[in-house]
């Protein structure tokens, strides 16, 4: 029983191009929470102005949008390793600008502005690069591994990041900070070096916009992963809810920074456990019915939410509701890496990665509007509550994902104007797959078998 529940690292032990992949990710993660805190810290010191603090994080957070959607693009046009490996260059010398100019007697705002903007750039670029690249260094079997293990990584890193970026500002200042990111940066390189070559299976030679088109379109066309894609909206409401925590802290549960501390931290915890006891994950023959099935059960665990009066309820709720949204994410990840062809994974990762990162930003400004007329208790339930029902309604209503399984079907997973065949993965050593030879090929079209 226990080793089913534990969480699945073979691809660490059996793949080293992955766990150079995760090794780098890990420490990416912490350089950005660690450039998180040092940034805002430090625009604040500068301005006192609670304007410009939030005009700089809007840059940086606009910016990795941008990168999510041109690293797309780039992922099913390029060699990824080699997109990783100039992307997180670029986010080092970013880091090395800006610590430079921390130290600067009379530090420039306008470069804290630009340079925000190219971190983030460069960090959306990176992190679709690698998404693509994953299918590749791991079988099909682990992909969901795979996934959870990525999941940790940024809820880890996400808990443990601030905080170090925090006490490094306090004891030495924004400098050292931007210095130990840019020294973390140069170690992901020597990572990412030694990966071998990860060219997309099939390069695409549309115009950029085309080529986001062409993705958008096979999106909307997939039975599974445009159903996915669909959910994913329908999660962005839910990034708005920690909008809501202050007040409900103050209001509901007679609370101070405190309960809201740990308002914040519960879902956190709530996912790490639910990474580190995913091993059955992987297993389920039905996975697309038991994400439908998280979605529904994690909203109605925000509405109970929005009715608990003492901290300790709220925390344990919140915990609960992290675990179940933390296996949604994993299952999801697996289907769409395992539906999607190679020819389309950095857009549809790209497309993914947006949808996460503007769910917080269209939730939030749900949620304060909400709160402007109803009590923060009551606007919880009333966001948990519809959020639930439209799961359900959406549960009911797409067969597609409540039948799909790890195993894609290359019937319905071949993108626009693409065979009727197993979507082609790079292998790991690179290069294009072998054409069958010419005699092989006119016996084919004899057979009718050529378009």
């Amino acid at each position: 029983m226990l080793r089913r529940l534990a969480m699945d690292v073979s691809p660490l032990r059996d793949s080293r191009p992955f766990r150079n992949v995760f090794i780098a990710r890990t420490v990416s993660v912490v350089g950005i929470g660690m450039l998180m805190v040092a940034l805002p810290v430090q625009v604040y010191a500068m301005t006192d102005s609670t304007v410009h603090v939030g005009a700089v994080s809007a840059a940086s957070g606009f910016a990795l949008l941008a990168g999510f959607l041109w690293g797309g693009v780039l992922a099913d046009r390029h060699d990824r390793r080699a997109l990783m490996l100039r992307a997180r260059t670029a986010a080092g010398v970013g880091f090395a600008l800006l610590t430079v100019n921390a130290f600067l007697p009379s530090p420039s705002l306008a470069a804290l502005y630009v340079l925000a903007a190219w971190d983030g750039l460069a960090t959306g670029v990176s992190v679709t690069a690698l998404m693509a690249a994953t299918p590749a260094l791991v079988g099909p079997d682990k992909l969901v591994a795979a996934g959870a293990l990525n999941a940790l990584t940024v809820r880890l890193g996400s808990m443990a990041s601030p905080a170090v970026g925090g006490v490094v500002t306090s004891a030495f200042g924004v400098g050292w900070n931007y210095a130990a990111a840019a020294l973390g940066t140069v170690c992901t390189l020597g990572m990412l070096t030694g990966l071998p070559k990860l060219k997309p299976a099939v390069e695409a030679h549309e115009s950029p916009v085309k080529a986001l088109g062409s993705g958008l379109k096979f999106v909307a066309t997939h039975r599974v992963v445009g159903s996915l894609m669909l959910l994913g909206l329908l999660f962005m409401v839910a990034g708005g809810i920690p909008v809501l925590m202050p007040a409900f802290a103050a209001l509901s549960l007679d609370g101070g920074p405190t309960t809201v501390g740990l308002l914040y931290a519960a879902p956190a915890c709530g996912a790490v456990l639910a990474s580190v006891t995913s091993g059955w994950a992987s297993t389920l023959r039905t996975p697309g019915r038991a994400l439908l099935i998280a979605s529904v059960a994690g909203f109605a665990t925000l509405a109970v939410l929005g009715l608990a009066k003492h901290p300790a309820v709220a925390v344990a709720i919140l915990f609960g509701y992290g675990f179940v949204a933390s296996i949604e994410e994993i299952l999801r990840y697996g289907l769409i890496q395992s539906h999607t062809p190679d020819a389309y994974l950095g857009r549809v990762n790209a497309l993914w990665s947006a949808q996460e990162t503007g769910g917080e930003a269209v939730g939030s400004l749900g949620a304060g509007a909400l709160g402007r007329y109803l009590a923060p208790g009551a606007a919880i339930v009333v966001y948990g509550t519809v959020s639930a029902v439209l799961a359900l309604a959406l549960a009911l209503s797409l067969t597609g994902l409540r039948r799909a399984g790890f195993q894609a079907d290359a019937e319905r997973d071949s993108g626009p104007g693409e065979s009727r065949g197993p979507p082609p993965r790079p292998r790991a050593q690179g290069g294009a797959p072998r054409r069958p030879p010419p005699a092989r090929r006119r016996r084919a079209v004899g057979r009718g078998g050529g378009r």
